[in-house]
């Protein structure tokens, strides 16, 4: 039977067959080998698992914001009620570009600060800037997106040789022979 390396089954089996009995070896070695390797199978599998762990997002940001992220994903993958896979990615792109903005504009206020102004800090202080506001919309482009794959899609039957559609208007149609107006 052919397998991947680094397949979500070849490494469960990996774990249960090799890593979780050296782990129980009275062999102080072999037990600190598998204890390693438990460890980096175990963040392996993680990955696997990314839209339910979350651990491919919370390492992309320094310890100040991953737990934030953690929480983040979950209270929105709840709030938006997201099943599938897609929906649960978009949310992590939102977390991402949300705390891209909270830690570039905390940059940008501690450079703010400063008095002493050179030509290097100036041009840091456009780029932290340019990284905000494309944070920022990335952001709001991916929970728009997300509004629109949960926002249910109107089913409309038209059966008429004029229909009038239209948006934020108002068509007055007229009757020559009752003089009727209708909205």
């Amino acid at each position: 039977m052919v397998t991947l390396q680094g397949d979500k089954d070849t490494l469960l089996k990996e774990m249960t067959e090799k890593i979780i009995p050296g782990c129980l070896s009275k062999n102080e070695k072999e037990k600190d080998d598998s204890l390693l390797q438990l460890k980096e199978t175990g963040i392996a599998v993680m990955r696997i698992f990314e839209s339910e762990s979350h651990v491919g997002l919370m390492e992309t940001f320094s310890e100040q914001y991953r737990m934030l992220s953690l929480e983040m994903c979950k209270t929105m993958i709840h709030e938006f009620t997201c099943v599938n896979e897609a929906e649960k990615a978009l949310v992590g792109l939102m977390v991402n570009a949300y705390i891209r903005v909270i830690d570039n504009s905390r940059r940008l206020n501690n450079e703010f600060e400063c008095r002493n102004i050179t030509p290097a800090r100036n041009v840091y202080i456009a780029n932290l800037s340019k990284q905000v506001d494309r944070a920022n919309r990335q952001f709001l482009s991916a929970l728009m997106t997300l509004q629109q794959l949960k926002t249910p899609q109107i089913e409309m039957n038209i059966k008429t040789t004029n229909a009038y559609v239209s948006q934020n208007q108002q068509i007055n149609l007229t009757e020559k022979n009752n003089e009727i107006i209708r909205p």
